[in-house]
């Protein structure tokens, strides 16, 4: 079969399979099961596509007919530049949550510029993609990463590993629970967060690609969606500066009620819009 049949085999059955974006997942599979980029695509379209090739093209086409997302087809997916190891123990690293460590870094060099060693927390780390996007892009900090999932935390060191970052380190833990065996944590300078925030009705209603496969713990935010918001901002006072920053992604119509929440404690509250102009990231110092 050659290249130029096998990635319309693709892109056909996608689409008969009501794959939103068929097209480009067939042409995303093919670059990477056959190793070759567009350009020698137009090169080669009509050589004969090694039979191994062939076989495990047609696999993966297979399995993404049932929704099984692209990403974790993969195995790895793109996020701040960096690569990033992804299965179904964490959530695939969206663009919309770059937003957030955009802030970090435009915080840390405005709020932060004469200051050496700023500590960050990164709570409910998934991948990791926060928290070491952050230390790889700022040599100045220091990262602590926590989680509930001992899965998720395998898959963040793994991440962290395959990018070379070393000022992070990982605790499994119930949002702060396991810092209570910490007598000397110093306080963070900035705390950050995408934790769980869609409300459990809604799951349901989600894409099949991330209702069946990404992991309902780490989407799942009780009935409002703002347990785990209620949560950080009751836990984290004596783990947060004074002066120091909290930062969560938030959904688009959460701003409000997340402000509300931060409100007694933090000063200075601000939203971050998202590249649709939706509410996407909420930050307050702490007073």
């Amino acid at each position: 079969m050659k290249y130029s049949e096998l990635v319309k085999q693709g892109q056909v059955k996608l689409f008969k399979a009501g794959i939103g974006d068929a097209g480009v997942d067939a042409w995303i599979l093919l670059e990477n099961i056959c190793n070759i980029s567009r350009t020698d695509y137009f090169v080669k379209m009509h050589d004969e596509v090694p039979c191994e090739y062939v076989s495990s093209y047609l696999a993966a086409i297979d399995k993404r007919l049932t929704h099984y997302p692209l990403q974790y087809i993969l195995g790895e997916w793109h996020f701040m530049g960096l690569r990033f190891k992804v299965n179904e123990n964490v959530l695939i690293p969206r663009q919309d949550t770059e937003i957030l460590v955009v802030k970090i870094l435009n915080m840390i060099q405005e709020e932060f510029k004469n200051q050496d060693n700023i500590k960050i927390l990164d709570m409910c780390t998934g991948s990791g993609c926060i928290g070491i996007s952050l230390a790889k892009l700022c040599n100045k900090v220091d990262v602590t990463a926590v989680d509930l999932s001992k899965e998720a935390i395998v898959v963040a060191r793994e991440n962290a590993r395959m990018n070379d970052v070393k000022n992070i380190h990982f605790i499994e833990s119930d949002l702060f629970k396991a810092f209570n065996m910490y007598n000397d944590q110093e306080p963070f300078d900035i705390i950050v967060s995408n934790p769980p925030y869609i409300c459990s009705k809604e799951i349901e209603s989600l894409m099949a690609e991330v209702k069946n496969f990404e992991p309902r713990m780490a989407l799942d935010g009780d009935e409002d969606g703002l347990v785990f918001y209620k949560r950080i901002v009751d836990e984290c006072n004596p783990y947060i500066k004074k002066g120091g920053y909290l930062a969560f992604e938030i959904g688009w119509n959460q701003a409000e009620d997340v402000k509300e929440l931060m409100r007694t404690r933090y000063d200075n509250l601000e939203v971050v819009q998202d590249l649709a102009c939706l509410d996407r990231v909420v930050v307050g110092k702490r007073k």
